[in-house]
């Protein structure tokens, strides 16, 4: 699953993409991969609402198609000594072209940050609750919907709930509360005057 996701990482991720020479494309091709592959698993993370998913699609897929221009140009530039400079040309224009998309994801990704954050602890906690849990819960501490009674009890015996998100039924009840505090946000966003 590789590192744990969070908005800040992908953001991260695309700051070092951007800040990247423009002149010397070929270095964004890891970062690129690990991107997409962090990007993927926030979509999948975001089919709590196909609303906000579908939004995020729209701005992934310019940014995909530009990368696949970047990597054909970087792939024919080492195998065609002839034009390997026209290549390189090409690469450097693509890169240019993936830039501007990937300032357009940026800033789609910060004001969309609350649903993003959201989707990114949805897929850490992974489709059953599993893997980070403590993760929802400082989650709801830090929104102010665990009293500080429960935040106490669940710190004074860590661990002692790990055992009880084994059972399916409270693994789908955690989801749904996850889901829920995703539409508390969304309430309160659209109640905020502008």
């Amino acid at each position: 699953m590789g590192r744990e996701l969070t908005l800040e990482s992908l953001l991260a991720d695309l700051d070092h993409i951007l800040e990247l020479p423009q002149n010397n494309p070929g270095a964004a091709s890891r970062l690129l991969r690990r991107l997409d592959q962090n990007l993927e698993r926030v979509l999948e993370a975001a089919r709590i609402d196909e609303t906000h998913r579908q939004d995020l699609f729209r701005i992934v897929m310019p940014v995909r198609a530009s990368t696949a221009e970047l990597t054909q140009s970087l792939k024919s530039a080492k195998e065609d000594d002839q034009l390997r400079e026209d290549w390189s040309r090409f690469a450097r224009r693509d890169f240019a072209v993936l830039r501007e998309e990937l300032l357009a994801l940026r800033e789609h990704m910060v004001e969309d940050a609350d649903f993003l954050r959201f989707a990114c602890l949805r897929e850490q906690l992974g489709e059953l609750g599993g893997t980070r849990p403590e993760r929802l819960f400082e989650e709801l501490h830090e929104a102010g919907a665990l009293s500080e009674r429960t935040w106490l009890l669940l710190m004074s015996h860590p661990g002692s709930w790990r055992e009880s998100l084994r059972d399916r039924e409270i693994s789908k009840q955690i989801s749904q509360i996850s889901a829920w505090l995703l539409d508390l946000h969304e309430a309160r966003k659209k109640a905020r005057p502008p």
